[in-house]
């Protein structure tokens, strides 16, 4: 039966610091056939600790599943989806464009509305960087194409959850509608399961 992906999830990860640990969590991800749109690993608030985002398309059974599997490996510590969570979530860009004369003016005002960083101003080139959520990086991307992309790079996705008061009360109808989609989906698939049987 070929999954259906619904929605994009974002599991994090908190790990032990080994060696082999990010090459067994890839391992265990693609040999159970999950596509990994982005993965983000960095150092955390504890020593001996990393913090990895997973960010894949699909739905409450895939993460589930995703789940259960991380917590076999030992150096797993904890795993907290993200998904219908409020959090922040954050990448980066760094880029690098052709600049004529005539064109540097466009580009420095396009870089300016994105609030974009001048991290390097040749006579022919500006590199710029630019953090946000997606849609602002897939926004200046596509302004800034037109002036020709000498090189880019794009990191993955890196999300923590919202902790303020003020953003918890303006969520709290919200969550309450997410849970039922989510209970409505849940329900649905294992009545699917049950009719399939």
């Amino acid at each position: 039966m070929k999954t259906e992906y619904e929605y994009e999830c974002t599991i994090s990860l908190l790990i032990e610091n080994q060696p082999s640990i990010l090459p067994r969590i890839t391992g265990l991800l693609t040999r159970r056939g999950f596509k990994v749109d982005s993965l983000a690993i960095g150092s955390t608030e504890y020593e001996k600790t990393s913090r990895l985002v997973l960010i894949l398309p699909g739905n409450m059974r895939v993460i589930d599943q995703i789940t259960r599997q991380l917590y076999k490996l030992l150096p797993v510590i904890k795993i907290q989806n993200l998904t219908h969570l409020p959090s922040i979530r954050r990448e980066l860009l760094l880029l690098k464009i052709l600049s004529t004369s005539k064109d540097r003016s466009k580009i420095l005002e396009i870089a300016t509305f994105f609030r974009a960083k001048i991290l390097d101003f040749a006579e022919k080139a500006i590199t710029l960087e630019v953090t946000g959520d997606s849609e602002k990086i897939i926004a200046l991307e596509q302004l800034i194409h037109r002036f020709g992309v000498l090189e880019l790079v794009r990191t993955g996705k890196v999300a923590l959850s919202r902790e303020s008061i003020a953003n918890g009360q303006l969520f709290t109808i919200q969550k309450e509608v997410d849970r039922r989609k989510i209970l409505n989906s849940y329900i649905s698939e294992i009545e699917t399961k049950f009719y399939l049987k």
